[in-house]
C-alpha cells in the first residue's frame, strides 16, 4: 500500500473514531439544554474572545511564534504574522488572510556554521469559509485556503502555490472543569493541501492534515483554555508528525481586546518532525 493510501486510511479511521461519540451526543440534543447552542454561538456578537471560528466578526491579530528546529545543529525560526478576518455576503462568509514575516537560521549539517540565515516575507495565505449547516448544538463549516508563492527567499516558503479545502465539524457544549465551566467547542477538522504550481526545482506539496480543536471558556467569558493537536501526513516526503498546541488567553483593556500564550510541541521521529517545540504570543482585537 502506498504512502498516500496509508495516510488516507489512518486519517479516515481517526476522524471516524472522533465523530462516533460526538454523533451520539448530537442525536440526544433534543432532550438537552444544548438544543440551540450552535445558532446562538453564530449570532452572539457580544462574544469578543475570538475563540469561536464560526462567529464571523471583524478581527485583527498580531502574533509572534518562535520555533526550535529539528536540525543536525542549532536551528530556529521566528514568525511574526499579521492576520485579518472579516465577514461578507451578509455575514454568511468569512475572509481571512495571514501575512508572515519569517526569520530563519539553521545549521543543517552540524558543523557549527549556519547554512541558512535569511529573513523576509513568507508565503501569504487567505481563506474563504462558510457554515452550511447548523442544528441544535452541532454544525459544519467548510472552506478553501490558498497559499501563495510570495516568499522573498527560497528558504522562507514552499516555492509553490497551493490549495487546501477544509471541513470542520463543531459541537458546542455546556460545562467544563476548574475555572472553565461556561462551556466550549469540540471541532475536529480535515484538510487536504496540494500544490498547483511549483517553482523549477522545488518539490510538489501534498499533505493530509487532521486538526482537533478543543475549547473551554471561563464562566465570565474573559479567559479560555484551548488545545489543538494537529496530525500531518506529508505524502511527498513520506513523513508523519503531530503538533500539539495549548493556548491560554484572557481579555484585557477595552472590550474585544485580548492576549494569549501558546506553547507548542512536535511529536514524531527525528527524521520526520520539522520542529521540536516553540512558543507563540499574540494579541487579538475582535468586533471593532
Amino acid at each position: 500500500m502506498n504512502v498516500y493510501k496509508q495516510g488516507s486510511l489512518v486519517v479516515i479511521t481517526i476522524f471516524s473514531l472522533i465523530l462516533a461519540p460526538v454523533s451520539g451526543i448530537a442525536q440526544d440534543e433534543g432532550t438537552s439544554d444544548e438544543a440551540g447552542l450552535a445558532e446562538h454561538a453564530v449570532n452572539d456578537k457580544s462574544d469578543k474572545s475570538g475563540t469561536n471560528p464560526i462567529n464571523f466578526q471583524h478581527d485583527l491579530r498580531v502574533y509572534n511564534e518562535y520555533l526550535w528546529l529539528n536540525t543536525a545543529g542549532d536551528g530556529s525560526q521566528n514568525l511574526t504574522t499579521l492576520e485579518f478576518r472579516t465577514p461578507f455576503a451578509s455575514g454568511k462568509w468569512q475572509f481571512r488572510t495571514r501575512i508572515p514575516y519569517n526569520m530563519l537560521k539553521a545549521d543543517l549539517d552540524g558543523d557549527g556554521t549556519d547554512d541558512i540565515d535569511d529573513g523576509g516575507l513568507g508565503d501569504i495565505n487567505f481563506r474563504l469559509m462558510t457554515v452550511p449547516w447548523l442544528k441544535g448544538a452541532n454544525g459544519f463549516a467548510a472552506g478553501l485556503e490558498v497559499f501563495l508563492n510570495t516568499a522573498s527567499e527560497d528558504s522562507l516558503g514552499a516555492g509553490a502555490t497551493s490549495l487546501a479545502p477544509v471541513v470542520f465539524y463543531g459541537h458546542f457544549f455546556q460545562g467544563g472543569f476548574g475555572p472553565w465551566k461556561k462551556g466550549g467547542l469540540f471541532a475536529p477538522g480535515l484538510q487536504y493541501k496540494f500544490s498547483v504550481d511549483e517553482d523549477e526545482g522545488r518539490d510538489k506539496v501534498e499533505q493530509i492534515i487532521l486538526d482537533i480543536n478543543f475549547l473551554l471558556m471561563a464562566v465570565d467569558g474573559k479567559s479560555w483554555l484551548f488545545a489543538e493537536p494537529q496530525i500531518v501526513f506529508d505524502q511527498v516526503n513520506d513523513t508523519q508528525f503531530a503538533i500539539m498546541d495549548i493556548e491560554f488567553g484572557w481579555m484585557t483593556g477595552p472590550p474585544g481586546q485580548s492576549f494569549y500564550a501558546r506553547p507548542t510541541f512536535t511529536i514524531g521521529s527525528s527524521s520526520d518532525r520539522p520542529t521540536d517545540y516553540g512558543i507563540e504570543i499574540g494579541y487579538k482585537w475582535v468586533g471593532w
